[in-house]
Protein backbone atom coordinates (compact mmCIF):
# COMPACT_ATOMS: atom_id res chain seq x y z
CA UNK A 1 0.00 0.00 0.00
CA UNK A 2 1.02 3.59 -0.38
CA UNK A 3 2.79 4.81 2.74
CA UNK A 4 1.28 7.93 4.22
CA UNK A 5 -1.86 7.89 2.08
CA UNK A 6 -4.94 8.33 4.25
CA UNK A 7 -8.03 6.23 3.75
CA UNK A 8 -10.73 8.36 2.17
CA UNK A 9 -13.53 5.83 2.13
CA UNK A 10 -13.82 2.26 3.33
CA UNK A 11 -16.45 -0.40 2.76
CA UNK A 12 -16.69 -3.68 4.68
CA UNK A 13 -18.91 -6.54 3.53
CA UNK A 14 -19.66 -9.52 5.75
CA UNK A 15 -22.41 -12.10 5.17
CA UNK A 16 -24.48 -9.83 2.95
CA UNK A 17 -24.17 -6.78 5.23
CA UNK A 18 -22.25 -3.78 3.88
CA UNK A 19 -21.05 -0.89 6.03
CA UNK A 20 -19.11 2.25 5.13
CA UNK A 21 -16.52 4.00 7.32
CA UNK A 22 -14.33 7.05 7.12
CA UNK A 23 -11.58 5.79 9.49
CA UNK A 24 -9.77 2.52 9.95
CA UNK A 25 -10.36 2.60 13.70
CA UNK A 26 -14.16 2.64 13.19
CA UNK A 27 -13.96 -0.37 10.87
CA UNK A 28 -11.60 -2.25 13.21
CA UNK A 29 -14.00 -1.64 16.11
CA UNK A 30 -16.83 -3.29 14.15
CA UNK A 31 -14.59 -6.21 13.13
CA UNK A 32 -13.65 -6.89 16.75
CA UNK A 33 -17.28 -7.59 17.65
CA UNK A 34 -18.13 -11.19 18.57
CA UNK A 35 -20.84 -11.33 15.90
CA UNK A 36 -18.11 -11.23 13.22
CA UNK A 37 -17.07 -14.89 13.16
CA UNK A 38 -13.93 -16.51 11.85
CA UNK A 39 -13.76 -19.66 9.77
CA UNK A 40 -13.78 -21.08 6.27
CA UNK A 41 -17.16 -19.56 5.35
CA UNK A 42 -16.73 -16.28 7.24
CA UNK A 43 -14.61 -14.05 5.03
CA UNK A 44 -14.65 -10.28 5.30
CA UNK A 45 -14.34 -8.24 2.10
CA UNK A 46 -12.92 -4.75 2.43
CA UNK A 47 -12.45 -1.98 -0.12
CA UNK A 48 -10.12 0.88 0.83
CA UNK A 49 -9.93 4.05 -1.26
CA UNK A 50 -6.54 5.65 -0.61
CA UNK A 51 -6.20 9.42 -1.04
CA UNK A 52 -3.09 11.21 -2.20
CA UNK A 53 -2.90 14.98 -2.75
CA UNK A 54 -6.67 15.36 -2.30
CA UNK A 55 -7.62 12.94 -5.08
CA UNK A 56 -8.58 9.27 -4.93
CA UNK A 57 -5.46 7.61 -6.23
CA UNK A 58 -5.76 3.91 -5.49
CA UNK A 59 -8.31 1.34 -4.39
CA UNK A 60 -7.30 -1.76 -2.44
CA UNK A 61 -9.49 -4.86 -2.17
CA UNK A 62 -8.92 -7.13 0.81
CA UNK A 63 -10.45 -10.49 1.60
CA UNK A 64 -9.78 -12.69 4.59
CA UNK A 65 -10.53 -13.30 8.21
CA UNK A 66 -11.25 -10.39 10.50
CA UNK A 67 -7.80 -10.41 12.13
CA UNK A 68 -6.09 -10.10 8.73
CA UNK A 69 -8.24 -7.07 7.90
CA UNK A 70 -7.74 -5.51 11.36
CA UNK A 71 -3.94 -5.93 11.06
CA UNK A 72 -3.96 -4.27 7.64
CA UNK A 73 -6.05 -1.35 8.96
CA UNK A 74 -3.73 -0.88 11.93
CA UNK A 75 -0.67 -0.90 9.67
CA UNK A 76 -2.36 1.64 7.40
CA UNK A 77 -3.13 3.86 10.40
CA UNK A 78 0.48 3.49 11.62
CA UNK A 79 1.81 4.64 8.24
CA UNK A 80 -0.34 7.77 8.40
CA UNK A 81 0.75 8.69 11.93
CA UNK A 82 4.45 8.06 11.27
Amino acid sequence: MMAGSPIGHMTLAYRGETQQFSTGSQAAHVLRQDRIKMGWFHNVHATLDLIQHGNASQTRHLKGDKFHIITTLEQRQGNIEA
